[in-house]
């Protein structure tokens, strides 16, 4: 089935278990989750999203897109926490149903973003008391992952003022109307589906009801540098110049310029960018230990692998001195240390090669031991 067929026959999917194969998880190397069925997914979840007619019958189809998401969660070689994961929570929330707090439990466990991005709530949204009576008649605290040794705090985790607040924001999160969806939220699909056409018109949009403000710029800045309009990403960057007080502001921008000149693959612009770092950096010692830190390695490992083929001896540089900064913030984020060993092996640096990918391999051990792959 092909996606543009979803809107019209997704009453017929519902009610046919023989075409929910369509939607299950199917890995292969695509660009969107490692999933060849997950944007077909992700169509059909938006559809029950919109769906008025979404009853009790439909519970088992919910559960099995649940399932599916939660297997792509797991094996995504980039984790992440999706929004087509989150809407379906939000649907089967809405059925009150304990027998829920399993499924949940294991999407909150799927990967490294999603516990810590899934919303906890979604354990309780049956209810505080039924929850907790369901946790202690299975007796979850000693077979359950999540609820092991949560007896004395999980009476003080909610109330039911706040779990009715919670709800009411997820109801505003995802309308029953696609009128009510924000410009934001359809640009963010118009981009996941492809249609960049409409995502561009949508952020003209944008730009036409925005004001003038630092944040209308950061926000215009990001939507295109994300629909690759970087000449107008460029323009609103120069607009927010004058609000970078503070010398961790300023280097922040200057690698906000060198990630435009990547994209537009000016490669020696883009050293020169975070060149304009060094100065800076001398009056603070705080990037060190905070994401600043990790965003400097990332960007000139990023200018060393694009400059490769067109300027070997600048590739070389801006790997040395990501190398020098990786051993001065002892960052061991999987990701870079990924990125370093992909430099170190194309500059046929062999001890460095040995190390990061040594450092690949325990970062990697680290992460699926402390989320357990439980289910």
């Amino acid at each position: 089935m092909e996606i543009h067929q979803i809107p019209a026959t997704v009453q017929l999917i519902k009610r046919s278990k023989s075409e929910w194969s369509s939607f299950a998880y199917k890995k292969c190397q695509d660009v969107y989750g490692y999933d060849s069925n997950a944007l077909r997914r992700f169509a059909v979840i938006i559809q029950l999203q919109y769906d008025k007619t979404v009853s009790e019958e439909d519970k088992e189809f919910l559960e099995f897109l649940m399932q599916q998401e939660i297997d792509m969660h797991r094996s995504h070689p980039y984790q992440g926490a999706h929004e087509s994961m989150d809407i379906l929570a939000y649907l089967l929330a809405k059925f009150k149903d304990v027998h829920h707090i399993r499924l949940f439990e294991q999407a909150k466990l799927s990967n490294f973003d999603t516990y810590y991005g899934f919303d906890s709530e979604y354990l309780f949204s049956a209810g505080i008391e039924e929850a907790i009576r369901y946790v202690e008649e299975n007796d979850l605290y000693t077979s359950s992952s999540y609820f092991q040794g949560m007896e004395d705090e999980i009476r003080t985790l909610f109330t039911a003022e706040y779990m009715e607040r919670w709800l009411q924001t997820k109801t505003r999160s995802y309308p029953i109307n696609q009128e009510d969806e924000s410009l934001s939220t359809l640009m963010d699909r118009a981009v996941v589906f492809g249609d960049i056409a409409e995502a561009r018109r949508l952020l003209a949009q944008l730009e036409a009801s925005s004001g003038s403000e630092k944040s209308d710029y950061s926000y215009l800045y990001y939507r295109c540098k994300e629909l690759e309009e970087y000449d107008k990403a460029l323009t609103y960057l120069t607009k927010l110049t004058p609000y970078q007080e503070e010398a961790s502001d300023r280097v922040s921008l200057s690698l906000k310029f060198a990630g435009i000149y990547m994209g537009k693959e000016i490669w020696d612009q883009a050293f020169a960018s975070v060149k304009q770092c060094q100065q800076e950096l001398n009056t603070f010692t705080s990037w060190k230990r905070n994401g600043l830190g990790r965003s400097l390695s990332e960007a000139l490992l990023d200018i060393s692998l694009g400059a490769r083929e067109w300027d070997r001896s600048l590739a070389k540089e801006a790997y040395s001195w990501a190398d020098q900064m990786l051993r001065v913030t002892n960052n061991d984020s999987y990701v870079i240390l990924k990125k370093a060993h992909q430099c170190a092996r194309m500059l046929r640096l062999r001890k460095d090669k040995r190390r990061y990918g040594k450092e690949c391999r325990l970062e990697a051990r680290r992460i699926k031991k402390m989320i357990g792959r439980r289910s």
